[in-house]
């Protein structure tokens, strides 16, 4: 069995799900979210890249010099690596025999404290938390260039407001005939009473009882008297009886508002209706309704 192989199955099939569902996005769409992301770790890459080729033809260099050096018969001195005279500058502590130049007069139990200096390291992460703060302070409290988190939270909550309402808007774009649905709720249809009164009213009467347009309040209905059926009649209209479409007119949301008003008229009987025209039209029994019958058997 060959071991390498089979590891590198067994890591690809594990990584299939990611590739495939990598694979929804486009390039460019990855690319166009994370570009600066993507351009900053390249350049990232390269320059470790980079540091890693010089120190290693450094340390290629020094090594030919010296066997060369050797070769010779020249003495080389040893000198400390680069990790450790990188460690010691960074700290800059005195070394042991040179520790009585930093000896001070306290001692306890035999133990005598050192003068030594802070670690450069640590010395100038501390200056760099001083710069950091006056940087901040006046960049969000002075000049006020940022917003604070709060300021920018407020932001980033109505960005997403509008994004919301923006996808809501393309969900109410994509109802048709086939989608539509009475829609119960009082602000909707007081929404889809407007629009019957100034676009409907002319033909169909106030209360919809009818006037060149048929009676809307009866149970005869030409076209269908479902929320489906009136939505596609007002949606493409009936060129053939003078009923225009109203698809370029309305929303889909507003078509939908104003079917389920229409729906809601029949049996409200207005003065001065219209004789029915059309085919009886017998609702289904709704399941609020059907439930309602069967608490009422019940004798609840």
């Amino acid at each position: 069995m060959n071991l390498p192989k089979s590891i590198f199955s067994f890591f690809l099939l594990a990584l299939m799900p990611a590739l495939a569902s990598a694979q929804e996005k486009s390039t460019s769409e990855i690319y166009s979210q994370y570009q600066v992301e993507i351009v900053l770790g390249m350049a990232g890459v390269v320059l470790l890249v980079a540091l890693i080729a010089l120190f290693a033809a450094l340390y290629a260099l020094m090594a030919i010099v010296n066997l060369k050096k050797q070769a010779a018969g020249e003495v080389v001195e040893e000198k400390e690596s680069f990790w450790v005279s990188l460690w010691t500058r960074m700290n800059d502590a005195v070394p042991i025999e040179e520790e009585e130049t930093v000896m001070t007069d306290h001692a306890y139990d035999g133990i005598k404290e050192l003068d030594n200096r802070l670690p450069p390291w640590w010395l100038y992460s501390f200056y760099a938390t001083i710069i950091f703060g006056v940087i901040y302070i006046l960049n969000y409290h002075v000049f006020k260039t940022a917003p604070l988190q709060e300021e920018e939270y407020i932001a980033e909550m109505k960005q997403a407001e509008v994004e919301v309402e923006t996808y809501l808007a393309s969900l109410d774009n994509l109802i048709d005939e086939n989608s539509v649905t009475f829609v119960e709720d009082d602000a909707e249809l007081l929404g889809g009473k407007e629009i019957f009164i100034s676009k409907c009213a002319a033909c169909h009467g106030q209360q919809g009882e009818g006037g060149v347009g048929p009676n809307l309040t009866d149970q005869y209905w030409i076209h269908g008297g479902d929320v489906k059926s009136i939505f596609k009649t007002i949606k493409y209209g009936v060129p053939s009886k003078g009923m225009i479409s109203w698809q370029s007119q309305l929303s889909p949301k507003e078509m939908q508002q104003v079917s389920s008003f229409i729906y809601t008229m029949e049996g409200t009987n207005p003065p001065n209706g219209k004789e029915p025209q059309g085919e009886l039209f017998e609702r289904e029994e709704t399941t609020s309704e059907t439930e309602e019958s069967k608490t009422v058997e019940a004798g609840v």
